[in-house]
Order: structure tokens, then C-alpha cells, then sequence
């Protein structure tokens, strides 16, 4: 049950969008709280988005690597039996 810490109205807060925010207003006194449920979702989600690309950047190196070994290995090998 929310309440309001100005008036202590029981459930007045409504969800309000204002500039890219999300804060909840009281009905009866317009006291705007800030929403922190909110944020605390988004900061653990951004998180898991950081985690994310640097892993796939690390395999992406890795494959990279190991695909121009095998190329500079069998250029190698045809110059050998060339000579």
C-alpha cells in the first residue's frame, strides 16, 4: 500500500512520465516522489548489457586471430613446396 509522505493518503501515487523520467505524484497534494523501482531495473539491465558485448567481443578477437594463423600457416606451406 502506498502512501503518501506529505498528506498520508493511502494510494494516491499515480505513475507519471515527465522528461524521460518516471516519478509518482500524489492525486490530492501533487507531492511528486521519485520513482526507485524503476531505476534500480535499468541499472541491473544495463549491467547485464555491458557483460554481454564484451564477451562476444572477446570471441570475435579470438576467431579472428586464429583465422589469420590458419591463412598466414597454409601461405607458408604453398611458398615451401613452391621452392
Amino acid at each position: 500500500m502506498n502512501k503518501c509522505p506529505n498528506c498520508l493518503a493511502s494510494n494516491p501515487l499515480k505513475k507519471v512520465y515527465k522528461d524521460g523520467l518516471v516519478v509518482k505524484k500524489c492525486e490530492y497534494c501533487n507531492t511528486i516522489v521519485e520513482d526507485t523501482t524503476q531505476k534500480e531495473v535499468t541499472v541491473r539491465v544495463q549491467n547485464e548489457i555491458q557483460n554481454d558485448g564484451t564477451e562476444g567481443n572477446s570471441s570475435r578477437k579470438a576467431l579472428a586471430i586464429a583465422t589469420a594463423l590458419m591463412i598466414i600457416y597454409f601461405i607458408i606451406e604453398t611458398f615451401s613446396k613452391l621452392f
